[in-house]
């Protein structure tokens, strides 16, 4: 994405606007890699954030509610000490690079005061926040850094050096005019690869926007630039310290892609704008931190329970083990009565039998016989092991059975949980899940009372609800009613799904829909599945079935394509 120095640029004449002249009165340091600066600018109080994530480093205005650790980490300590009471001067960006420069002013009862500077060098997983004072470095986020070229020493009190160059060049630097003159047919990968603060998407911008101007083809660019490299540094300058700015974010698929200065013209997807950057990049990081909040979550949700379905399986494999050794039981018992019907040709000592099965056509069979037991204990003891078995068989059949729904409902659980695309979904599995005792209490329900109960769709007229677990799922067949129209997938584990008929019969065209729907919330949603739906009166839970588990008679199918029907979404009614 281009949180480059090209975007970096626009943002920090934003957080100058809103910064510059306020005071630092409250630092925070929530965890390890960022710090929240509250600043009363004369108007009110803004915070300011400084994000050295290596995934997502990032300087922002922080609208939520930050929470402090008990005991403040020792770089916090240090920014309390040099910074509380100080006056921002001017937040920008240090040369052309990713690195914000902001520069405070701290005045002393007795003393003239003294500049203090803040780098927050927002460089992936070289990224810090450092305090410097006269060029000396006081203190940091990160002691060492290690870049891929060499280790650079943080030491407090020695000078503050930026990071390395990797050989590039500032966009302003005459030398790129005789680096064009040899420029590959790649040129935006060339401008990358010899311009520093750019990132690669910028860099694909700034060749076609030139390709655009010059009427050339893209595969023309690399040979008009060699012959005139001045123009195109001209370009390129003209291009980077524009300030053309309509900060936007590309939204696919429902999904935030990236977080722009100016719609790219060199990128899809739809686009939506802001009246501010740093509005964009802050909904733009909100909603990538919720994704990877929900993913985190969902993953110790689905991981718990393939563990405890792998507990389940484990048991089963010993239960069917015991079941399989069981089952010659019906051997023993033949065994013991043709030993009985041939007696009279046995005598003690004997070590086999060799008989006719008259159960089997009377094909002939030998039987093993202990040769220290007479013809008569020799019966016995196939008897004993006949019983035994059955007995084994009887005590294991409740096990099994057991361990049998035990899976299948866990295995339903993962499903629900694979399909589940909200924090809702979530809340509603964690519930199912800490009533099956799977998982302690979690605080993912602090919102619990606001959570609203299933899916719900407003189809051509038509209520349509969506169980997101098993729990909701037996909520939503209660509380139907006997003429409204239950949907499931007939192969797969699905959703339930009802459509409220109101005592109306149902046009094929909601069914269908209804049955798109359930078809995407099942197990496999691609392809075309069965869906099978009756009235709710043919449905009944069977005595002390699982969550979800209903048997239905009298139905219908029909063969769909899945679909979300995301447009016929609606929001919940409590």
């Amino acid at each position: 994405m281009p949180q480059d120095a090209f975007t970096l640029r626009h943002l920090t004449a934003e957080l100058d606007k809103i910064f510059a002249g306020g005071t630092i009165n409250r630092i925070t340091v929530p965890d390890g890699d960022t710090v929240i600066f509250t600043v009363y600018n004369g108007k009110g109080t803004e915070k300011l954030l400084i994000s050295a994530n290596p995934s997502s480093p990032r300087i922002a205005v922080f609208s939520g509610e930050e929470i402090s650790p008990l005991t403040a980490p020792n770089f916090c300590m240090l920014l309390r000490k040099h910074l509380i009471g100080a006056k921002i001067v001017k937040i920008e960006l240090s040369g052309f690079d990713r690195i914000v420069k902001i520069t405070c002013f701290y005045k002393g009862e007795f003393s003239d005061g003294e500049e203090k500077t803040i780098y927050a060098e927002l460089m992936g997983r070289y990224s810090n926040v450092i305090l410097t004072a006269n060029g000396k470095v006081l203190g940091s986020n990160r002691g060492v850094n290690f870049f891929d070229n060499g280790i650079r020493p943080l030491i407090t009190g020695k000078d503050y050096i930026f990071p390395p160059t990797q050989n590039k060049f500032l966009p302003n630097d005459r030398n790129l005019i005789e680096k064009f003159k040899n420029i590959g047919a790649n040129v935006p990968e060339f401008i990358f690869n010899n311009v520093t603060g750019l990132a690669l998407s910028t860099a694909e911008e700034i060749a076609r926007s030139f390709a655009l101007k010059i009427g050339a083809g893209s595969e023309e660019v690399s040979l008009i630039v060699q012959k005139d490299p001045e123009s195109f540094f001209d370009f390129l300058n003209e291009f980077i310290y524009s300030e053309r700015i309509k900060p936007c974010i590309e939204e696919e698929n429902g999904e935030y892609k990236d977080v722009f200065a100016f719609p790219y013209a060199t990128v899809s997807g739809n686009i939506k704008y802001f009246d501010n950057l740093y509005l964009a990049e802050n909904e733009f990081y909100d909603k990538k931190q919720a994704l990877k909040r929900f993913k985190e979550k969902k993953d110790g949700l689905l991981h718990s329970a393939e563990s405890a379905k792998k507990k389940i399986k484990k048991r089963l494999s010993t239960l069917y083990a015991r079941k399989a050794d069981a089952d010659s039981a019906e051997e023993n018992r033949l065994k013991g009565e043709l030993i009985i019907s041939n007696i009279y040709k046995l005598k003690y000592g004997d070590e086999k039998l060799v008989a006719e099965n008259y159960y089997d056509g009377g094909k002939e069979i030998t039987i093993p016989l202990d040769k220290s037991l007479s013809p008569a204990d020799n019966a016995e003891r196939y008897f004993k092991k006949y019983n035994k078995q059955k007995r084994t068989l009887f005590a294991l059949e409740p096990f099994i059975k057991q361990a049998e729904s035990e899976y299948e409902y866990l295995q339903s659980l993962v499903d629900f949980i694979s399909i589940a695309e909200s924090e809702d979904d979530l809340i509603a599995l964690y519930s199912e899940a800490e009533k099956y005792g799977l998982i302690k209490p979690q605080n993912i329900r602090k919102k619990k009372e606001q959570n609203k109960p299933f899916r719900q769709y407003d189809i051509f007229g038509y209520e349509v609800k969506v169980g997101r677990s098993n729990i909701e799922n037996d909520e939503l067949v209660y509380s139907a009613a006997d003429s409204d129209i239950w949907l499931h997938s007939k192969s797969y584990r699905s959703a339930h799904v009802i459509i409220k008929a109101g005592g109306k019969e149902v046009p094929e065209k909601v069914l269908i829909s209804a049955a798109e729907i359930c078809a995407y919330y099942s197990k496999c949603r691609d392809g075309k599945s069965e869906i099978v739906y009756t009235k709710r009166i043919n449905l009944k839970k069977p005595k002390g079935a699982k969550f979800g588990l209903w048997n239905y008679s009298d139905y219908n199918s029909i063969t769909v394509e899945s679909s979300p029907h995301e447009e016929d979404r609606r929001s919940p009614d409590r």
